[in-house]
């Protein structure tokens, strides 16, 4: 009875202990959540706080003093789910900037006044460039008296626009940039692609060197200004690729690669164009650009036929697509399906002489009637007689020299057993010679291509 009465003793010393304990640990997880700020650990956070911050990034809406809200910025969301606790938020970049909308909407609305001078004032002029960049200032200071707002949002784009009629270009790019970084989804994003696309334009008209320094004009970065045009193309691609100037960035983009020589890059971007925008106005000039790039970037019969497949794909398609434009450039399409007719007949003659020189008789005679069957008009196609007679006598696989040795060395693996038996190589070879011998005064479309086949 002793043990008894100790032991329910102690369970109720257990039940207050814990009793007392859980309060503290109640009071210490609040007080964490409260200096923390961490979702997770807020445990006074409203049910439709959720659905209104979706609704919020997604349409914004009108509120009831007739100001219309626009989705919050990218710094609004980093702070809003933020972990760094309150307490150290005093350290400056930390905590939120203070707002100011008083100030904000003041000095906007002197922006406003100062950017309408500015366009009064005649174009070129000295004041006319001075008083936009002040436009730009005070759009950029209100911006800052109230950050992640309407106001903001229209700050940053205000002081792109002045400083693009000021013709600061680079300026001009770096805050339709911000712009865009900060509100992906401003409703501004057709207006900042048609200015970031006559910023680039202008700028790929300068083939600078990198150590050409620029000092003195304000519309050209610090060097590198074709770089940079480029740079602000490829960039509109990533942000907006759906957009109204999608397909025109991806042809200039083409075309400045084209122009200066670098094949594979305009072949590439060219093909872009075709893939992605089939109902863009440039599809036949990228079709017909391509068909030239891709000839160039061709690099000889030692390497890859890759070029020359894509060459020969494009120029089967423009009869078929646009016909009334490829009859305008009927000769210059011919011209190129010839072209690509003779280099494919130079890799296969290249890789026929490189069998014969192999002694492999048979693989060498392959390619020869390849050439015979389907580039018969080309001058190869004679080479490829010659071949085919000299290789008359030969053995069709080249002679084992040692075989004495080589038979003391075993030959079978297990993956013979799994492939399929081959046909008697012998006969198929006499079969391949009976056939050149029959057909060996012809050529072009009608030759034979394959062993008892003809091609019509």
């Amino acid at each position: 009875m002793d043990r008894r009465l100790f032991i329910d003793r102690q369970a109720k010393q257990t039940v207050v202990r814990l009793a007392m304990v859980q309060p503290v640990r109640f009071a210490i997880l609040m007080l964490f959540s409260i200096q923390t700020g961490c979702a997770s650990f807020n445990l006074f956070k409203k049910e439709d706080d959720e659905y209104r911050r979706a609704r919020n990034a997604i349409e914004g809406y009108e509120d009831k003093e007739g100001n219309w809200i626009r989705p919050e910025g990218i710094r609004a969301d980093k702070s809003r789910d933020s972990n760094i606790p309150k307490a150290l938020q005093f350290i400056p970049g930390l905590a939120p900037a203070p707002v100011n909308k008083v100030l904000a909407k003041s000095t906007y609305l002197e922006g406003d006044e100062l950017f309408k001078n500015a366009a009064k004032l005649a174009e070129g002029s000295g004041e006319r460039q001075a008083t936009f960049r002040a436009s730009a200032r005070k759009y950029n200071q209100a911006g800052k008296h109230w950050a992640s707002s309407a106001l903001e949002q229209d700050s940053l784009f205000m002081t792109a626009e002045s400083y693009f009629f000021a013709e600061d270009y680079p300026k001009a790019e770096d805050f339709f940039v911000k712009l865009l970084k900060e509100y992906p989804r401003t409703r501004y994003q057709d207006m900042v692609d048609k200015r970031r696309f006559e910023i680039g334009l202008f700028w790929l008209q300068f083939n600078d060197e990198f150590y050409h320094l620029n000092v003195s004009d304000n519309r050209k970065p610090w060097n590198d200004t074709q770089k940079h045009g480029v740079r602000v193309l490829e960039k509109m691609r990533l942000d907006n690729p759906v957009g109204r100037l999608a397909d025109d960035v991806t042809m200039e983009l083409a075309n400045t690669a084209f122009k200066n020589e670098n094949w594979n890059d305009a072949l590439d971007t060219y093909g872009d164009l075709i893939s992605t925008y089939p109902d863009s106005p440039h599809q036949f000039d990228a079709h017909l650009l391509g068909v030239k790039s891709a000839l160039m970037s061709y690099q000889g019969a030692d390497y890859s036929q890759v070029p020359l497949e894509k060459a020969e794909k494009m120029i089967k398609q423009m009869p078929r697509q646009f016909r009334e434009k490829a009859e305008g450039q009927k000769e210059q399409i011919e011209n190129a399906m010839k072209e690509v007719r003779y280099r494919r007949a130079e890799k296969e003659y290249t890789w026929a002489t490189y069998r014969l020189n192999k002694q492999e008789a048979r693989a060498s005679r392959i390619h020869c009637m390849k050439i015979l069957s389907e580039y018969g008009d080309t001058p190869f196609a004679d080479k490829a007689k010659a071949i085919m007679e000299k290789t008359g006598g030969m053995p069709a696989e080249p002679v084992q020299q040692l075989s004495w040795l080589a038979d003391l060395f075993p030959t079978r693996d297990k993956i013979t057993p799994l492939l399929k038996p081959t046909p008697n190589l012998d006969e198929q070879d006499k079969a391949t010679q009976s056939v050149y011998e029959r057909t060996a005064g012809k050529s072009g479309p009608t030759a034979v291509t394959e062993v008892g086949t003809t091609q019509r």
